[in-house]
């Protein structure tokens, strides 16, 4: 049995005091927003309680599904190291970035190459399953499982949260599941926007939602996992072959206030093999109410 934890959007918490100059883009809007509602909203605090109880239960692998930072300053990628690695050495976490870390253009050196470590496919995999330009998507084994990461991290105007995958992106995944499939993996999607096209808006959405719903249906995969929305979603995608593909995402893990949907929690994933067929059982963990502890919240059969 192979234990997956996932978790999505801690939007690190404190905000490092930007300059002037660090305001004079969109991060002005981002931080006139801060200050208002988000500081309160994101609480480190919430954030460590959720990872010691994480790894207390001592998974296999981590999956992390974007937005660590908040304005993509440059302290921010840097502490957003720190913060991984409190999680695990980069053979232990898998991270795919958000809209947030990609919230302004920046220097690649400086920010979102600072964790190309937790975002690189296996070695055995780099190679045999051609990643696009931007070294996405990346593919990690663990066994007959195989994670799978997307990037929909892009720069947007203003009042905008969207993302975009590219054909590239699209169409390496198209070799990638085809392959995994091939070999009887159980295949786990990571791609921080929602990936269904219900899901999706202009303005906060995945601009080629549409392609990859279709590539999803028609290659299929075991499990889908995605951020960005800030709440608790569990929903099924209908493939060609008539198998059913669970889409779950999760709330931001340092959310410290809202319905119970949408206050911070993690996941554990038991996948393993029942007979011929894959097996995938989810444990949901988190706050029940504000400032609550963090206790088991739902249990459930994923597939098989």
């Amino acid at each position: 049995m192979f234990k997956l934890a996932f978790l999505t959007d801690p939007h690190l918490a404190p905000l490092p005091e930007p300059t002037v100059r660090e305001l004079l883009s969109k991060r002005l809007f981002g931080y006139i927003n801060w200050r208002l509602n988000r500081k309160a909203f994101h609480v480190r605090e919430v954030l460590d309680a959720i990872t010691r109880d994480m790894l207390s239960h001592k998974p296999d692998h981590i999956a992390v599904g974007g937005d660590l930072v908040n304005l993509a300053l440059p302290d921010e990628f840097v502490r957003a190291v720190d913060w991984l690695h409190t999680l695990g050495l980069p053979e232990q976490v898998s991270l795919t970035p958000g809209n947030h870390d990609a919230y302004v253009r920046t220097n690649p050196h400086a920010g979102l190459e600072l964790w190309r470590a937790y975002m690189t496919s296996d070695v055995r995999q780099a190679k045999k399953l051609a990643p696009s330009d931007n070294g996405f998507p990346w593919v990690r084994r663990f066994g007959k499982v195989a994670l799978i990461g997307l990037s929909s991290a892009v720069a947007t105007p203003p009042f905008f949260a969207s993302g975009r995958l590219g054909q590239a992106q699209i169409n390496a995944l198209v070799r990638i599941l085809k392959e995994l499939r091939a070999s009887d993996h159980f295949r786990v999607v990571m791609v921080h926007h929602p990936p269904l096209m219900a899901m999706s808006s202009k303005r906060r959405g995945l601009s080629d939602v549409s392609d990859l719903h279709a590539v999803l249906e028609e290659q299929g995969a075991e499990l889908v996992l995605f951020g960005h929305r800030h709440f608790h979603s569990l929903s099924y995608l209908s493939t060609n072959s008539g198998a059913d593909v669970p889409v779950l995402g999760g709330p931001s893990a340092s959310a410290a206030h809202g319905a119970q949907e949408e206050l911070a929690r993690y996941y554990l994933l038991h996948i393993g093999k029942k007979g011929n067929s894959w097996r995938c059982d989810m444990v949901s963990r988190g706050m029940k109410a504000p400032e609550s502890p963090i206790v088991e919240i739902d249990r459930k059969s994923l597939t098989g």
